[in-house]
């Protein structure tokens, strides 16, 4: 798909689900307050059971029924679809503990791809991309695994490494982007994002509590 076919089928697909962006961003907004302020067992749960929705939203909705075409629905599809499962199955082993990370640069870190993630449209539209023709936070793949990740890889060690493992491979490929891939420069926010969160992931790999059973 050449990348004017793929930016106009990103402008249908926005148009026909509205206004599922306002109420996914609003939802992923209000648990990550109180997630931050009370990061208790039930906020764990509740967010949990939020990305594991947004990833079948996206395995489903865009990927097999507006998506079919896209380049990465064979890969984005599968994905999507573990990574659901697995967040709805830690709701009940509880192997993820959501929390701040405990040195002052990574609470930076964290804060800034999480605006990021949230702000992907903002973004976009600074590179000229202007909505519907936007990438959008909870409807879309890449600005929900950015928020994903920055959350996972703010809560090492205690993750589970399956699911953290599931969104780099979304993740990291998005290296094409940064090269010019589809016109889709603020995936490199993703890329990075990737990067970042491979590094964490291996160097606490040996105390990360839950392990790849």
């Amino acid at each position: 798909m050449d990348t004017e076919a793929w930016w106009n089928q990103v402008g249908v697909y926005n148009k026909a689900v509205f206004p599922m962006q306002i109420v996914m961003l609003a939802a992923a907004v209000i648990l990550t307050y109180f997630l931050t302020v009370n990061p208790s067992t039930k906020m764990n749960k509740l967010m949990k059971g939020f990305l594991s929705l947004v990833c079948v939203w996206n395995a489903v909705v865009f990927f097999l029924i507006f998506g079919r075409e896209l380049p990465g629905t064979i890969l984005g599809a599968p994905l999507f679809v573990l990574a659901a499962v697995l967040f709805a199955w830690d709701m009940k082993e509880g192997k993820t503990q959501f929390r701040s990370p405990e040195t002052k640069w990574q609470k930076y870190v964290t804060a800034l791809l999480i605006v990021c993630a949230f702000a992907y449209p903002v973004i976009g539209y600074g590179l000229g991309h202007v909505y519907p023709k936007a990438c959008t936070f909870g409807t879309m793949p890449c600005p929900t695994t950015v928020f994903a990740l920055a959350l996972l890889a703010a809560s090492v060690p205690k993750v589970d490494k399956k699911v953290y493992i599931v969104l780099l491979v979304w993740a990291l490929p998005a290296f094409g982007k940064c090269l010019g891939a589809l016109n889709l420069y603020e995936d490199c926010i993703l890329f990075w994002t990737g990067v970042y969160a491979l590094v964490v992931l291996v160097k606490k790999w040996k105390i990360i509590e839950g392990g790849i059973t």
